[in-house]
This record gives structure tokens, sequence and C-alpha cells, in this order.
């Protein structure tokens, strides 16, 4: 430093922290200099389906947003020969030694590259752009990170093979959990249950009865699967739920009988606040109303403040609106003005 205690002319004042940053944010912000480096770096395999088209910069900066962005990745647009886009993801690793968590690191960049892309538009997530992610490494020790997440799996080679292609498991419980198993166990009672009652309600008085005689008596399972059968299955009345206890449990039917009755008497209770909280937001809806017509139009005349309390709930909020906006009192209740 000069002795004025500016830096030197043919230095820059604020150099960055990182030069390796530096440099390589130079070369990739550049279209054509990014489109030769990917080239140079990327496997013949994946150069041969790119198109000569140079990649489209995208930004990155959600993609980590616990930690700072570093200056230095990148994301990038590129085309493909078949027409269809694609993303390619440059991570810049500059630390001295390679970092273990490389792998799941960019896993996670790729979930959230594809939430990011896909938005609120289902339609997308069943057509994602594949995603190419490159590491770019200039430390001093060799690289020794696995380069697959799968590589990073406590597992044999074979139980890796199932999973090498990202596949999740799928089972349609309507066609793996049949009437009549074998033995009916109390997994069997619970998975059947959720097969037929909460699929589309087609269980017969004989299938629930079967599915309650599996479920050991008198046990939190058991009053877990009432539970969900009369929750689901609204069309079942006492005389139905009668008839399945005493297939279920001959001569000893009273124990679930009292256990529906139980399990009704809690819904009851629960529609039963729900509609008190309806009716209770409803009379404040009113009296807003009034408060309202009151303080703009002055005193309201008995018979409007009559049909103020016979409005239909659902035509409250848009009674309020038009108390808040209307000219005059008439305007109000003024059926032509609502369409």
């Amino acid at each position: 430093m000069s002795s004025s205690g500016h830096p030197p002319p043919d230095r820059p004042a604020n150099p960055p922290t990182n030069p390796h940053d530096a440099l390589l944010r130079a070369v990739l912000d550049d279209p054509a200099q990014a489109a030769e480096v990917l080239r140079r770096m990327l496997p013949p395999e994946i150069t041969a389906r790119l198109t000569d088209a140079p990649p489209e910069p995208v930004d990155g900066s959600f993609i980590d947003r616990r930690l700072r962005r570093t200056t230095s990745d990148r994301l990038f647009r590129v085309a493909l020969t078949d027409g269809r886009p694609a993303f390619l993801y440059v991570l810049v690793e500059h630390k001295s030694r390679p970092d273990p968590r490389t792998p799941l690191q960019l896993l996670g960049y790729m979930v959230r590259i594809w939430e990011r892309h896909a938005g609120r538009d289902p339609a997308r997530l069943a057509r994602l752009p594949p995603i190419l992610p490159l590491v770019l490494y200039h430390g001093r020790a060799p690289w020794a990170v696995p380069t697959s997440v799968l590589d990073c799996l406590d597992a044999d080679e074979a139980l890796k093979a199932t999973l090498r292609d990202l596949r999740y498991g799928l089972r349609d419980l309507s066609q793996r959990v049949p009437d009549s198993p074998p033995e009916k166990t109390p997994a069997w009672a619970a998975l059947r249950a959720l097969a037929t009652v909460g699929r589309d309600g087609s269980a017969t008085i004989e299938g629930l009865a079967s599915i309650v005689a599996a479920l050991p008596d008198g046990t939190l399972l058991e009053r877990q699967v009432v539970h969900y059968i009369l929750h689901v299955a609204r069309h079942l009345t006492a005389a139905d739920w009668r008839a399945v206890a005493a297939r279920a449990r001959p001569n000893e039917e009273e124990t679930l009988v009292s256990l529906a009755a139980q399990e009704w008497m809690r819904q009851g209770e629960a529609r039963g606040r729900a509609e008190g909280e309806a009716r209770g937001e409803a009379r404040a809806l009113t009296r807003s109303i009034l408060r309202t017509l009151t303080a703009r139009f002055g005193v309201v005349p008995p018979a409007l403040a009559a049909r103020v309390h016979a409005v239909p709930v659902a035509d409250l909020d848009a009674l309020l609106d038009r108390a808040l906006t209307a000219p005059d009192l008439a305007a109000v209740f003024d059926e032509t003005a609502r369409h």
C-alpha cells in the first residue's frame, strides 16, 4: 500500500475474497465462454445431446435458502437435440479438500430447481426437464467423494440396483389387500378398511364384519378402525352397525355397539361445536352490518334490520360489502345492485 493510505493503482480497491470465484464467475457469466467451458467439461454422451445454442443463464439465487449462495455456482437452461429443454447446474468446489456432503447438496439443489420450475402447475410435475449436475473442482487433494447419491448408501449392490433409477414402490391397496387371506390379522383388517371403506364406500355388512372380527377386542387398534369406519362410512345406520357387530362378535356385540355409540356421540358434539361457531360468526357479521349501516346512514328502520337478520349466512359477506360501499341505505337492499 502506498504512503497515502490508498491501494496501488494497478490493483482493485476491493479484490474478491476468493480469486477462484472471481475468475470462474467471469468465465461462466460470458455465454460464449460458458458454452466452451461446459462442452469441455461435460461427458461426451451429454454434449452430443446439446444443440449449438449457447446456455441461457437462469436465476439460481433460490437454490440454497439457508446458506449464503456461492456466487460462482451457476444454473443454465440448455436446449437438447430432441427439442426439449434441460437444466445444467454447475457447482464450483474451491475448497482445498473434497466435501463429503456434495452428493446430498446436489440432490437437494435439484429438488429445489424442479420445485421452482413446476410452481403451482401440477401438469409440469409430470414433465420435469432433466437436470445435468456438474461439479468443477480444483482443490489440492484428489476427489474421493462418491459421484452418485446411491454410492453413499450403505447397501449391497443388489439392493442398490433396485434404487438405481430413483423409482419408488407403489401398491394399490384395493388390489393388494385380498378379501379372504389365509390369515386375517389386525394389520390386514386396518388395510382392508382403507381399501374398501375409504376408497369407494363399497364395504358390505359382511365385509365390515370380517374386518371387525379380525381386530383384538378392547385394543387401541380396534377403537381406531371403528372410528375410521364410522367416520368415513356415513351411510351406516345404527341398525347396520348392530348387524355388523352381531356377525363379528356373536353374543358379544354389545361392546361394539357401545363403542359405536360413543363415537357417534363424539361426532355429534363436534358437529354441534362447528355449527355453534358458524352461528356465532353469523351473529357477529350481522352486528357488523347493522353497526356499519347505522354509522353511515343513521338509525336503521326496524323493517330493514329484520331483513338483515333474515339474510342467509352465505350472503352476509356480500351484504357487508354493500353496506360499506353503497351510496345510500336503499342501495344496500336493491336487488338489481347485486348483479
